[in-house]
């Protein structure tokens, strides 16, 4: 009788065991709508590194590090993935940012909103070449283009290639003028971004 009642607890004690690991993986289960839409957005970013001249790697945002000037990306990707420091940052086909520091299995992203971001870029259809700088602010700011600039409203931004930093025409946003700074608006929100293309180079090099 000692025996059986013995089995009986052994038993009702897996069965409670069960039960936990059992709620315990239903909680790691993500909804497969959610899984629908992270496959898309991957089949994007394919698409996109198929279709360009660059070398593309893709990686995920698992870190993302805002404050009132301070702007950066923590992501999934490094020296594993043959990132490197200065490598450029795209959402989609479009600049978003720097690579500024490289672990094995991670990089940081230094994002053209941060204070300390500074790129050269040039401004079509005039031609101009400036220094796209950021303030912390939704909208980075044009700075040194010459006096008698004749940048308007709606010109597009794109990288200049100057100093061999960033390939060239590497599309980044549209001028929108201010009363006394010349704004940025960004073709990409980078509140959004989940998923980023970090351009390792030309594949003919």
């Amino acid at each position: 009788m000692f025996s059986t009642v013995e089995n009986h607890l052994n038993l009702y004690n897996k069965i409670i065991k069960l039960k936990e690991e059992n709620a315990q993986l239903q909680e790691q289960i993500y909804d497969p709508n959610f899984l629908i839409f992270e496959n898309k957005q991957l089949r994007q970013l394919l698409d996109e590194q198929v279709t360009s001249s660059a070398n593309f790697v893709s990686a995920r945002v698992i870190l993302d590090k805002q404050s009132p000037y301070l702007n950066s990306f923590i992501i999934n990707s490094g020296s594993n993935k043959e990132i490197k420091n200065s490598m450029a940052a795209l959402d989609g086909k479009n600049f978003i940012g720097r690579i500024v520091d490289v672990n094995f299995f991670s990089s940081r992203v230094l994002l053209v909103t941060d204070l300390n971001s500074k790129i050269p870029v040039l401004v079509e259809p005039s031609g101009h070449h400036a220094i796209l700088s950021g303030h912390g602010t939704n909208e980075p700011t044009l700075e040194y283009l010459p006096e008698n600039h004749k940048v308007q409203s709606g010109n597009k931004v794109y990288t200049s290639g100057k100093e061999g930093i960033f390939s060239p025409g590497i599309p980044i946003g549209k001028v929108r003028m201010g009363t006394e700074k010349i704004f940025v608006s960004l073709f990409s929100d980078i509140s959004q971004i989940m998923f980023v293309n970090i351009n390792l180079g030309d594949k003919n090099n």
